[in-house]
């Protein structure tokens, strides 16, 4: 259970400060802590109440049971839902503040188990009703098994990120996770991804995302470390407007970005604040215009020639 790692709360010094960012530190706090909801659906929760007993004794793992939805951040699902239980579920699932977990535990939970096929009272899958995080099979699981789908749940909630300031946009075809992140926020981000370890920035690049539409800029970032044959990568993208787009230049963390940074510029018109030779690298310096915009209009060859 106590596996989970957290990189930055794993850095300390020798005077026993811990460096760390709010966000792990939030989902440190919530993991460890998760009340669960005491309210069963039907026979499965017999296993439930047994984990309360001092033979499982969950209660060193954080989890302390609440009657009041209004105090709960966890709900598992023990058992069959029932049409009538529906309503019932789902106001309690209402009730209980962000953020909320739910675990469906037991066969006739996740799909309606041996009453899937002949009942006209039962709900084929809790998550009809409500969003499912972990599905916990069996009939009915052990509380062995419970414990195991916590953990699983713990982990989730360690890998969480703050959307308010990043916001995942799925994996490519190689595996790596691209991250949105917000201009005002880069800097500070692209610091702590450096802390991280994310030491080499593999490229920089930006594109015009649609005609009159946003503007993107692209950085991938490595984690090189000596004895690693794949090292870790990540894409993170940030976008900005097309009128005065400004992104914060990360030529201070990464030196490698001068001319990449330079070439976003005089490409797409895109300004890197606090970039020490923000000039054009491609183009000549009285040149009208940003020519890889998607509303850009070529001039002939004339005009060509006078711009030189």
């Amino acid at each position: 259970m106590n596996s989970i790692e957290f990189p930055l709360l794993d850095r300390t010094t020798q005077n026993s400060v811990i460096s760390t960012t709010l966000n792990d530190l939030s989902n440190w706090s919530r993991l460890s802590s998760l009340w669960p909801l005491l309210y069963g659906t039907s026979c499965c929760f017999i296993e439930f109440a047994s984990l309360i007993g001092s033979r499982f004794d969950f209660d060193r793992y954080g989890l302390v049971p609440r009657s009041s939805p209004r105090q709960a951040d966890l709900i598992l699902t023990a058992g069959t839902v029932t049409m009538k239980m529906a309503p019932s579920l789902v106001r309690l699932y209402e009730q209980m503040p962000e953020p909320k977990y739910v675990i469906a535990m037991g066969a006739c939970t996740i799909t309606g188990g041996m009453f899937s096929t002949d009942s006209y009272s039962t709900v084929r899958g809790v998550d009809k009703l409500i969003p499912v995080d972990v599905y916990l099979p069996g009939c009915p699981p052990k509380p062995e098994a419970i414990i195991d789908a916590i953990t699983k749940l713990r982990k989730k909630i360690s890998r969480e990120i703050d959307e308010d300031h990043i916001r995942s946009l799925g994996f490519d075809y190689q595996g790596i996770e691209t991250l949105q992140i917000k201009p005002e926020d880069w800097h500070s981000i692209a610091v702590i991804l450096y802390v991280y370890g994310y030491n080499y920035l593999r490229s920089q690049c930006a594109y015009d995302v649609a005609p009159g539409g946003l503007l993107a800029s692209v950085y991938h970032l490595t984690r090189i470390e000596s004895g690693i044959d794949q090292p870790e990568e990540v894409c993170i993208k940030v976008y900005v407007p097309r009128k005065n787009p400004r992104i914060p230049s990360i030529f201070w963390v990464w030196k490698s970005a001068d001319f990449q940074e330079r070439e976003s510029y005089d490409m797409l018109g895109i300004s890197y604040e606090n970039h020490p030779r923000l000039k054009r690298i491609l183009m000549p310096e009285n040149w009208i215009g940003w020519p890889l915009r998607k509303d850009y209009i070529a001039p002939n060859f004339y005009e060509i020639q006078d711009a030189y």
